[in-house]
């Protein structure tokens, strides 16, 4: 019999992902997007040739190409990573896999890289209709097939979304959520691609054809930035799964600082976009927030002890990087401060007062919902979806009263939602009465939730050290 007709995955692949493949490659709707992909296309692309000039034809068949790729890779195939670790924790199997000594980074990472492995799949099925498209002339080969690349890779962070939130108790950020978002994404995402190219500037193949350098720069960093996102939602899943024992947050915070460390210097190094800093910071500090504000409390004494034996530098490093809530504050300071510090030592030459209230209200919006889950006392269990969900209320809230503010023009009453850090947005789109002492403002509410929370944190952390000092005392 010949080396090569092995039948089955070979030793070295995880575990997790041999399971999902097997399982993967044979589900019902894997193989009903694959085939009806394919007939769909050689449909198209026979009717197309038959009914139209050679010129036309070639168009025709690139838009389709995009359209119904852009379908089954960006809709379909995230929104199977739904149910992805709900399963486990519904049959009561998680504890069997960690059984096998399967971290539970190799869980989530293993069936997030199973469906990414078959979306790479269709996209290796749409290469030969590339193929046949070049012949008809007037092809940007480079730039349609980097659309594609950045279509793919965009599908990838979108099953890392969907995976990562697929391990929340909660049925709305599980599964309605990604339902309706990701759909509407996939919409406006194919209108901007068939629209840039009527609308009297560059169309997105020729910024994808990466001609110039600005191109090139807006490629690599729409890359780069989804990539982060992705990894940010999957080690957000790895924390709804993991065990109280295993300390994922250090390593996680780091990186997270690095990347935020990376983006000032760039940002104050080079001429951008004053908007950029905002964005960047929503970016990077919404899914490393929303996970800092809402890590559990009730820890194995041994989590902590690490930082405890390093002595003072330890503890201050502890004060930042420790699991919990209390450090994810401190970390959430940190983080803040960095582009804070960016914006206040004058290194964006056209930055205002009003671009400080934006970037303020955003930090403010972030606290926000982690006020509301340290003062009710939200339990643990549900933090992260409890956090999410009233960040989505407040920033619907704030849209609202906005609307019905501007109808009654009377935008005086904003100032009534000020204790909604996200009003402040509202605030300078509108610029009612009194305008010009919102970049006080803005910083004072964000600053005394900003202090709200730090109070909180020191009390549980004091609460935290005599119940790690008891539970140590009585092993002795």
């Amino acid at each position: 019999m010949s080396i090569f007709a092995s039948t089955d995955f070979p030793d070295r692949l995880s575990p997790m992902l041999v399971k999902e493949l097997r399982q993967g490659l044979r589900a019902k709707t894997f193989v009903a997007v694959f085939l009806s992909l394919q007939i769909i296309l050689l449909i198209i692309l026979l009717t197309a040739t038959a009914s139209t000039s050679s010129a036309s034809a070639g168009k025709l068949i690139s838009g389709f190409i995009f359209t119904f790729f852009a379908i089954a890779v960006l809709i379909v195939q995230p929104l199977r990573g739904i149910g992805a670790l709900s399963s486990e924790v519904k049959g009561n199997t998680l504890d069997m896999i960690v059984l096998t000594r399967l971290t539970a980074r190799r869980i989530v990472y293993g069936k997030w890289f199973a469906i990414v492995s078959q979306s790479a799949l269709i996209f290796a099925t749409i290469i030969p209709y590339l193929i046949f498209r070049y012949f008809f002339g007037k092809m940007n080969l480079l730039g349609e097939v980097v659309l594609l690349l950045m279509i793919f890779l965009t599908s990838v962070a979108l099953t890392a979304i969907t995976v990562g939130l697929s391990g929340s108790s909660s049925v709305i950020l599980r599964a309605l959520m990604p339902i309706i978002g990701i759909p509407i994404l996939t919409y406006s995402a194919l209108v901007f691609i068939f629209s840039r190219g009527f609308i009297g500037g560059p169309s997105v193949i020729e910024y994808c054809a990466l001609g110039d350098f600005q191109s090139r720069v807006y490629v690599g960093s729409y890359a780069l930035a989804i990539l982060y996102l992705g990894w940010s939602l999957l080690s957000l899943g790895v924390s709804f799964i993991a065990p109280a024992a295993e300390n994922h947050t250090t390593r996680r915070r780091l990186i997270v600082l690095a990347v935020a460390a990376a983006s000032a210097a760039i940002i104050g190094s080079t001429t951008v976009n004053e908007l950029v800093v905002p964005f960047l910071f929503v970016l990077i500090a919404l899914p490393a927030m929303a996970t800092a504000l809402t890590e559990r409390t009730t820890l194995p004494p041994g989590v902590r002890t690490p930082f405890a034996r390093n002595g003072p530098l330890g503890e201050l490093a502890g004060l930042f990087l420790a699991p919990g809530w209390p450090a994810g504050v401190f970390f959430s300071l940190l983080l803040s401060g960095i582009f804070l510090g960016v914006t206040y030592s004058g290194l964006i030459p056209g930055w205002t007062d009003d671009y400080q209230v934006v970037l303020a209200s955003v930090i403010g919006g972030l606290l926000f919902p982690a006020v509301i889950l340290v003062l009710f006392r939200v339990d643990e269990a549900i933090r992260v979806s409890a956090y999410i969900l009233i960040l989505a209320a407040s920033g619907i809230f704030t849209l609202v009263m906005w609307g019905i503010i501007e109808s009654l023009r009377n935008e005086e009453l904003l100032w009534f939602l000020a204790w909604n850090p996200l009003s402040f947005l509202s605030i300078v789109g509108s610029q009612p009465d009194g305008y010009e002492y919102a970049p006080t403002a803005a910083p004072i509410v964000t600053g005394l939730y900003f202090l709200l929370l730090i109070t909180m944190a020191i009390i549980a952390m004091k609460r935290m050290r005599k119940t790690e000092g008891k539970e140590t005392a009585s092993e002795a």
